[in-house]
Formats: C-alpha cells, structure tokens, sequence
C-alpha cells in the first residue's frame, strides 16, 4: 500500500505536498490515513468534473493473527466498473 502511494497509484499525478514529502512513508491503514486517502481521491474526481464521486474509510472487522489488534482501515467507494455513477441528465467532462 506504501509503494502504491509513493509510485502515484494508477497513474495518477501527486500533488504538491507528496513530491515535497516524497521521502516520506505515507500510512493509509489507520484512520486519518484512510481518511486522507478518501479526501485526495475524491478531490481527484471532483477537479474532473464527476461530483458523484465519494470515498469514505472503513474499519475492517476481520481480525487476523498476523496483523495483531490495531484497528485497519480501507477506503470504500461508491464507483461502477471503475467510474464514478453518473445521473441521468449529467454530461461527463470531455
């Protein structure tokens, strides 16, 4: 999950704050990381013009062995087939 964040994951560009801390390890399990993560990845969306897109975290319930009793987060969507849901009369960005 770190290197996908530090690789700009699916291509997309960093923003500002990532190159200047790109030495920095960026934690998306606990909450505020999630929550974070669910920020930058709506902003995203929003800055292209589809906002019906959301992204918010989630605890995980299952508790495995190797990972220990710290909650984790994961970052829930509500995208179909990879895009955002698009009402009826709305006209995506070309």
């Amino acid at each position: 999950m770190r290197r996908m964040m530090d690789e700009g994951a699916g291509g997309a560009s960093p923003s500002d704050a990532e190159t200047a801390n790109n030495n920095q390890e960026v934690e998306t399990l606990n909450r505020a990381g999630a929550t974070a993560l669910a920020r930058r990845l709506e902003k995203y969306w929003h800055d292209r013009g589809y906002m019906t897109a959301r992204f918010w975290p989630e605890p995980i319930t299952e508790r495995f062995a190797k990972v220990g009793t710290h909650e984790i987060y994961r970052v829930t969507c509500n995208l179909v087939n990879g895009l955002p849901p698009v009402y009826r009369d709305h006209n995506p960005p070309r």
